[in-house]
């Protein structure tokens, strides 16, 4: 009977699914979606109405993604001499398209800070040494009190806290030891925020070790924040501040404003506590500045005006 209707175009019959009257939203149409599923043993494509599939290219960075591990896989296979050459090095992964983005402005950095202020010290704090410092999320969950020396306006950044399933304080990314220099608005941040720390401490008769945790959620300072928990604190006060950011983005507005204000490229990948000779910094760090682009632009039109007036 169903046969007879369907040679009438008055039903879609498709094996294995629910047979529809014609004129009602075939399963394609925008606002149904049918389950994927494997074709079973006597499935019919034509009865079904399934569609050929359509290869897709993979995208640009699953393409370098599988070549990195392959090359590092080889790279490996070579020093344990398995073999002698490794032949995704002849291969050329496509170049990624990368849109730009320019860096986040002052201001707007200004307004995140004020955010998280506004919660409480810590994320404030956390911040704002985010933007002066440039350290990780994990360098600077790890920073103990007896890693800054206000008296000499240093900060010593020698180890990385993370968690993967252990909590681990470990050495640093690129298993660098470097001290960073902090300003006077920096160092009485930090003394104001500690005397509030020795302050709760002392009224329940206790001290604050210098083996504390600069930030902690333990009364006591033993044990750090989580890094993931510092971004989400981080990404709250962003959002409700209307910015976008986040920790590793204020990682580039270090490297980015430090070198649009004329500070050497070595000095700010140390900053950074990059290994790579200052090689990654600008690659991957430093954004445009808009308000470097237009000193740039009246530079040019001025220097051009000039050699135009002369020549006339």
């Amino acid at each position: 009977m169903f046969l007879v209707l369907a040679e009438e175009g008055l039903v879609h019959i498709r094996h294995g699914r629910t047979t529809t009257i014609a004129g009602e939203p075939a399963a394609d149409e925008p606002g149904t979606r049918l389950p994927i599923t494997r074709p079973r043993p006597g499935h019919d494509c034509t009865l079904s109405g399934c569609r050929p599939h359509v290869c897709k290219p993979m995208a640009k960075g699953t393409i370098r993604g599988i070549h990195a591990i392959l090359s590092g896989a080889f790279e490996a296979a070579m020093r344990w001499e398995w073999t002698d050459r490794n032949p995704a090095a002849s291969a050329r992964p496509p170049t990624p398209s990368r849109q730009t983005i320019l860096a986040t402005s002052p201001d707007d950095v200004a307004k995140v800070i004020a955010e998280a202020r506004a919660r409480s010290a810590a994320p404030g704090l956390y911040v704002w040494l985010v933007m002066v410092t440039g350290v990780r999320r994990g360098e600077l969950c790890g920073l103990q009190i007896r890693d800054i020396d206000l008296d000499r306006a240093l900060v010593h950044v020698a180890f990385n806290y993370v968690v993967r399933g252990d909590r681990v304080r470990k050495d640093t990314k690129t298993h660098q030891d470097r001290r960073l220099a902090i300003d006077p608005d920096t160092c009485a941040l930090i003394t104001s925020y500690l005397a509030e720390i020795r302050a709760e401490l002392g009224a329940v008769g206790l001290g604050l070790r210098d083996d504390a945790y600069l930030f902690s959620n333990d009364p006591a300072h033993s044990r750090p924040w989580n890094p993931d928990w510092a971004t989400h604190r981080v990404a709250e006060a962003a959002d409700a501040a209307g910015v976008r950011l986040d920790i590793k983005g204020g990682r580039h507005y270090t490297a980015s404003q430090l070198l649009a204000g004329g500070f050497d490229l070595r000095n700010t990948a140390a900053r950074l506590g990059h290994s790579s000779g200052g090689a990654t910094t600008p690659r991957h760090y430093a954004d445009p500045i808009p308000e470097v682009d237009r000193r740039a632009a009246a530079f040019l039109a001025q220097l051009t005006a000039g050699s135009a007036t002369q020549s006339g």
